[in-house]
């Protein structure tokens, strides 16, 4: 097997994790007024997300993961199947919470305006089951394909999937982040436990209003990827 192609994947899940993690906190504490409605966090999450899963990772593993594992397992069919449509699927939920999101931000002037509240809380009705769609998408991979990818794949299978994983590198956590995106990394900082982030371990995570990035090493933004975001 290999083992750098697989913690490719891995990082890139984590990766994933940590920004719906901190695209649900955010709207939920938006939701009970804890906060204002963060439209530039919640922009840079979808912005991410398109950029980066729906561009780059999920189209890999359609195009050189899954057809590698089906096949040397073929009985993975209709798993395989499932997540190719759950690829689909969240491309579309993306796209809708980018409509909703720009239209609330036009209703949103200090205070909702007309039916805002009521749209705002549909919205995070939608993101919470985005949410909860993509870590269930994850668990599955996690469970059924990658323990069997490891197990039925030979060095000449991984080749091509570890050089397509290794061709772009995640905008927020690779070596070379992306300026567009410092505000969201600076939130994720923000829920993060210490000694990584801010937030205190014995209480929930509260939002702090996103700051620039600190020109942290490429270790630190690693280790954020070690967390449970789940």
């Amino acid at each position: 097997m290999s083992q750098a192609a697989l913690d490719i994947l891995k990082r890139e899940h984590r990766a994933i994790s940590a920004v719906l993690f901190c695209l649900k906190h955010t709207v939920d504490e938006a939701r009970r007024g804890a906060i204002v409605p963060p439209f530039a966090m919640i922009h840079a999450v979808l912005d991410y997300l398109t950029s980066f899963p729906n561009r780059f990772h999920h189209p890999k593993e359609d195009t050189y993961l899954f057809p590698a594992v089906l096949k040397r397992a073929p009985d993975l069919e209709p798993v395989i199947a499932e997540l190719l449509a759950q690829h689909e699927e969240g491309e579309e939920r993306v796209s809708d919470l980018k409509d909703r999101a720009a239209e609330l931000q036009t209703l949103w002037d200090g205070r909702w305006q007309g039916d805002g509240a009521a749209k705002f809380e549909a919205f995070a009705d939608a993101v919470n089951r985005y949410v909860e769609f993509e870590r269930a998408h994850g668990r599955k991979e996690g469970v059924e394909v990658m323990p069997r990818a490891q197990e039925v794949l030979t060095e000449e299978d991984w080749a091509p999937i570890e050089a397509a994983f290794s061709a772009n590198e995640d905008p927020i956590f690779g070596e070379e982040p992306r300026s567009r995106f410092d505000g969201l990394y600076s939130q994720i900082v923000a829920l993060a436990p210490a000694p990584m982030g801010y937030a205190e371990r014995e209480k929930p995570a509260k939002a702090r209003p996103p700051e620039p990035a600190s020109p942290l090493e490429q270790g630190a933004r690693q280790k954020l990827l070690t967390l449970n975001w789940i």
